[in-house]
């Protein structure tokens, strides 16, 4: 993608925002909605800045972080191994398959109870449940870019004398790159949300635990800091495999 493109891109994603936090301010400064539920942008910023260098929100913002990179890591790099098998070898496919078929349509939110039967109320449960609904968004879609690489590439790659190791270093994961970082973006997105959800019924700290206990509490200016650094997070974990993604795959965008 070029950088003209790219930054129009960036100004479609972001400019709706720009305009309603301009209407929103406007709007709560003049009373004509409630301030105490809609506080200005401004107050919200403000009130950031103090809770990030003088109260615990770094804290949370940590454990959210901390969550989401391992539950990526973990359920990515398996998706795209367990994908890979699935599109390369009928067999695995035939094995794996109805397992996946089964897990997919389930609300992984609902997995949690048994994560915490397994094992206990801990940060494992929380990162295996949130690491599953990636691995299924992620394998899927890797096995599909998988089965779509022609043939005629693999028996050319294999004619010149590439091994296992190369054929899929120099033919298949090139091919299928761009397919793996639209799953890791679907599959963040997911996790973002069981990231919020988990926090807010079963955590003691995290962005979620944060805008569920303002709730609570009437701190309304604080829960609007918590959902606007999470907005913040679901942008970079969602786009920022796709923007990754262009940025190793130039051939793809001319």
């Amino acid at each position: 993608m070029s950088r003209v493109a790219r930054r129009t891109r960036w100004a479609l994603l972001l400019g709706p925002f720009v305009s309603v936090a301009i209407l929103w301010e406007g709007t709560a400064r003049f009373e004509l909605i409630d301030p105490n539920f809609f506080p200005p942008p401004s107050t919200v910023l403000s009130l950031a800045m103090d809770l990030y260098l003088h109260g615990d929100f770094l804290t949370h913002l940590l454990a959210s972080l901390r969550r989401i990179t391992f539950a990526g890591l973990l359920g990515g790099t398996g998706g795209i191994a367990l994908g890979t098998l699935m599109g390369r070898s009928p067999r695995v496919k035939a094995v794996t398959d109805p397992h996946l078929s089964i897990l997919y349509p389930l609300p992984k939110i609902a997995l949690l109870p048994i994560m915490f039967s397994l094992f206990g109320v801990t940060e494992m449960a929380r990162i295996l449940t949130m690491a599953l609904a990636v691995l299924l968004l992620v394998s899927i879609n890797t096995m599909g870019a998988v089965q779509q690489i022609e043939d005629s590439h693999i028996e050319a790659a294999m004619d010149n004398g590439a091994g296992r190791i190369d054929l899929y270093r120099e033919v298949i994961l090139p091919g299928t790159l761009p397919q793996i970082a639209s799953g890791l973006s679907l599959g963040f997105g997911v996790a973002v949300v069981l990231l919020v959800i988990i926090e807010m019924v079963a955590a003691d700290a995290g962005l979620g635990y944060v805008i569920w206990t303002s709730w609570q509490q009437f701190k309304i200016p604080q829960l609007y800091v918590a959902l606007f650094t999470i907005n913040v997070l679901g942008v970079v974990f969602v786009h920022g495999p796709e923007e990754i993604g262009e940025w190793l795959t130039p051939w793809q965008h001319g």
